[in-house]
């Protein structure tokens, strides 16, 4: 939520700079028709005070609520200021409309004590415009003809006003609205993380306290015969023993890590042609086929790992290459139902040890080193989804290349 009301904050300061430049356009076409009827002195009055606007300009970022408080302390005062030289008749009444709205929008509606100080200085200049029309007092009367012309003005801007500053807070409900439902979305898509990782917790202690145990006892019951053991025979028959003991252990393992993996991250599977998807990702049509028939690539993959995937696997490219000037091949086949991606380029000699540590779970160093948007692991997972697997080997001595398996869902 923080993150929410920093946003609100940020739009905020930019429509108090944008509604006070709307202001004093608005300021500068009502001013027309005083000077037509040959009174400048509430034109006088009102830039006199013009400043204002600049000041809340300046202070928006900084103090965002007491510029906005400003910035309608400001439309207030020039509102009235058109209500005491003219009375009602000279329309700016319905400017209070506008004023209103823009209330909503610049001051933050948790801080209660602007809000109710905005309200109170709008409602008292309701009441002096009110107590001076009770008592006739108009500073400049008017012809009627006079006093139409200016009052048609005054509430053709007005509405005008109040329709844009209307649709700029039906923009901003809406941003809002969305805003919250990707936040909701995101809240469903951890809790069902935080599902998982108590799933795999309680797989795990299951596992480990049922599965686990029982060949690890076993091979710590033969390594503690065998000490006491002198018959070859018999030695060799522990040893037998504890090797199937140490593939049973091995395959409970797997089986674990299998589990791990398919709870770890939330699998959102959508149809996909994966010929397409190489195309879209690297802007590239030079694409070598084994197939002519695009359809046969269609296939269903969870596209937003796949996509954190590949620009890992793009970004490492990026490290390796010999140049910026490289571009890769790249390459489709389709074995039976097998797909396979090779993505092979022109790169810096590398010694074949060094290739295990792109697909070690020891990632941190790496990810580090090669600034990546999440974790090299991720490569061999690039097509976890699809139940692929990915590898790095040398063609040469200046080329290597990426080999993505995967079978087609």
């Amino acid at each position: 939520m923080n993150i929410f009301y920093t946003l609100e904050k940020n739009r905020r300061e930019t429509r108090i700079k944008q509604y006070s430049i709307i202001l004093l356009i608005t300021i500068l076409i009502s001013g027309i028709p005083d000077i037509m009827v040959g009174n400048t002195n509430s034109v006088y009055v009102v830039f006199a005070f013009s400043p204002v606007l600049i000041f809340c300009i300046y202070i928006r970022k900084k103090y965002t609520d007491l510029a906005g408080s400003f910035l309608l302390l400001y439309t207030t005062f020039t509102i009235l200021v058109g209500n005491i030289y003219y009375g009602n008749g000279s329309g700016n009444y319905y400017f209070y409309i506008a004023e209103y709205i823009a209330l909503l929008l610049i001051i933050d509606t948790r801080k209660k004590v602007f809000l109710i100080a905005n309200n109170l200085h709008i409602g008292l200049s309701i009441i002096i415009t009110q107590f001076c029309n009770w008592n006739d007092y108009i500073i400049v009367p008017l012809s009627e003809k006079s006093l139409a012309f200016m009052g048609n003005i005054n509430v053709l801007l007005s509405i005008l006003v109040s329709l844009y500053l209307f649709y700029s807070y039906i923009e901003e409900n809406i941003t809002k609205e969305n805003y919250l439902i990707s936040m909701h979305n995101r809240i469903i898509k951890k809790n069902k993380i935080i599902e998982n990782a108590q799933t795999n917790l309680e797989t795990f202690i299951y596992r480990s306290s049922h599965n686990l145990q029982g060949p690890i006892r076993s091979i710590m019951g033969l390594y503690n015969l065998s000490i006491l053991e002198n018959n070859p025979e018999k030695l060799k028959e522990l040893i037998q023993l504890t090797n199937e003991s140490a593939q049973q252990l091995d395959k409970e393992l797997s089986i674990t890590s299998q589990v791990f993996k398919i709870n770890q991250h939330l699998i959102t599977l959508s149809p996909v042609n994966l010929y397409q998807f190489v195309v879209d990702f690297f802007k590239r049509s030079d694409i070598e086929l084994n197939v002519s028939d695009i359809s046969k690539y269609n296939s269903k993959a969870d596209v937003e790992m796949l996509t954190i995937g590949m620009e890992n696997l793009n970004q490492i490219f990026e490290k390796l290459r010999l140049n910026a000037s490289v571009v890769p091949h790249l390459k489709i086949d389709i074995i039976d139902d097998v797909f396979v991606f090779t993505f092979s380029f022109e790169a810096k000699f590398m010694d074949k040890k060094y290739i295990p540590v792109f697909f070690s779970p020891y990632q941190k160093d790496l990810g580090f080193l090669y600034n990546l948007s999440s974790e090299p692991y991720i490569c061999r997972r690039i097509m976890d989804k699809l139940h692929g697997d990915i590898s790095l080997s040398k063609i040469s001595d200046s080329t290597l290349a990426f080999f993505v398996s995967s079978k087609l869902i």
